[in-house]
This record gives C-alpha cells, sequence and structure tokens, in this order.
C-alpha cells in the first residue's frame, strides 16, 4: 500500500464523519481531524494484508482507538482543585458521590472544605475525593495513594450515603 497525500485525501470523509459525532475536551475540530489523519499513515503503515483483514476495518478501528485515547486524555485535563480554595459552587454529598462513581463527572471551581469538614475525613479520604473528582480513574488514585481506591470509594460512599441520609431528615 503506498503511503502518501492521496491515501489521507482517500479517508477524508470518514474523518469528517467521525468528527460530526465526537467531542473532545480540549481539543477543537481541526485537532481532532489531525490526529486522525495520523492514525491513516500509522494504520497504513501497520496494515499487513496477509491477515484476513480488510484495510477498511483495519482502519475504522485506528481510528476509534485514536479518539478513545484522546477522549480519555481530555478527561484527565487537570483543575487542581485544593482543600483551602474558596470558590463560587458549593458542592452537595450526592454530587461528591456521582463524581467519585465516574471520573467524567468532573466539578471545575468547587469549594470542599465545609463538606469534608462535615465528614471528618481521614487525609487520605481528602486525598482521594481531590484526585476522583480531578479526573484520575481508580487504578491510578490506587497508584498514587499506594492504597486500594476501591476500598475508599466503598467508605467514602458510606459516609456520604449516610450524610445524605441525615440532610434529608
Amino acid at each position: 500500500m503506498e503511503i502518501d497525500n492521496t491515501l489521507v485525501i482517500k479517508w477524508e470523509p470518514k474523518i469528517q464523519k467521525l468528527l460530526s459525532k465526537t467531542f473532545i475536551v480540549g481539543m477543537d475540530r481541526d485537532d481532532i481531524a489531525q490526529e486522525l489523519r495520523i492514525a491513516i499513515i500509522k494504520a497504513a503503515q501497520g496494515f499487513q494484508e496477509d491477515k484476513g483483514v480488510i484495510f477498511h476495518t483495519y482502519l475504522h478501528t485506528s481510528m476509534v482507538n485514536t479518539i478513545r485515547t484522546l477522549i480519555s486524555k481530555g478527561q484527565r485535563i487537570r483543575i487542581e482543585p485544593s482543600l483551602e480554595t474558596s470558590l463560587t459552587l458549593e458542592i452537595v454529598p450526592s454530587d461528591l458521590l456521582k463524581a467519585m462513581e465516574d471520573s467524567s463527572n468532573t466539578f471545575e471551581n468547587v469549594e470542599f472544605d465545609e463538606l469534608i469538614n462535615e465528614l471528618d475525613l481521614t487525609s487520605i479520604e481528602k486525598r482521594f475525593i481531590i484526585l476522583r473528582v480531578e479526573g484520575m480513574t481508580m487504578d491510578e488514585i490506587s497508584e498514587d495513594l499506594k492504597t486500594s481506591a476501591y476500598k475508599l470509594r466503598d467508605i467514602l460512599r458510606e459516609k456520604l450515603e449516610g450524610k445524605i441520609e441525615e440532610l434529608k431528615t
């Protein structure tokens, strides 16, 4: 397979179709398109006809994987909240519970002090909340904290659910 500009031009409609369905935090459409063009070239370089797969299928998988990687990187953009920061949006226990469950559910401009103090959290539990709200994955948090993020999440879930129930009464 010849790798040149005509290859990229040939697959430009596929790039545009994927772009119409894609939004990635911190990237504009031109950046995403350029990453997909690079993916076309890499796919052409790595394609092996003797594997029994047609190039279109191989290319599609490569492009989707490129988008997934970009989305993952976009979710890891750090907002650097701190426990000492006093900002505009007040977080409630249910919001924090949602953020712990789904790292894509991140918050900007959040004041953590009051809620964290009310929950009587340990320093490692506080750190877990900061890292999770920043968008880190559970595996990344486990590595950072040198303990099971899943166990911490379960402990915090119980505390937050208790606080939610307390607020209802």
